[in-house]
């Protein structure tokens, strides 16, 4: 008997310094100044928000581009889908600076092939 109310004793205890120590560790999260909450370590809302208007810009230019065949277009239409899909994959998982730099760097040529595409006037594929 007198085993058992020990380890009742021990258990309770335990049960009681655990939404203690939550509790210091949120203080201390709190302290630190790391108030990023969905996102740590990763890019802003706002920096992803700009890469989606990037690339929505991007893709109208394909679209209304004078310069451009429909095979080019075609090209370049399956390229923005693929970022596109990449960035989405990755939100869903969480995305990182490394990731988000990627494709960062993957809209910008998509708007360099752009522009390179409507000004090379020759109405084909290169």
């Amino acid at each position: 008997m007198r085993k058992f109310l020990i380890s009742v004793a021990l258990v309770s205890t335990a049960l009681t310094a655990v939404p203690a120590m939550a509790q210091m560790s949120g203080q201390a999260y709190a302290q630190r100044g790391d108030h990023r909450g969905w996102n740590r370590g990763g890019p802003s809302r706002q920096a992803i928000n700009e890469l989606l208007r990037d690339l929505s810009r991007a893709e109208a230019r394909i679209d209304r581009a004078p310069g451009i065949s429909r095979r080019e277009a075609a090209g370049l239409r399956r390229q923005a889908q693929h970022i596109r899909f990449r960035l989405n994959a990755s939100l869903r998982g969480g995305i990182n600076h490394r990731e988000f730099a990627s494709l960062r760097m993957q809209v910008n040529r998509l708007e360099a092939r752009v522009r390179f595409e409507r000004n090379d006037r020759d109405g084909r594929r290169n």
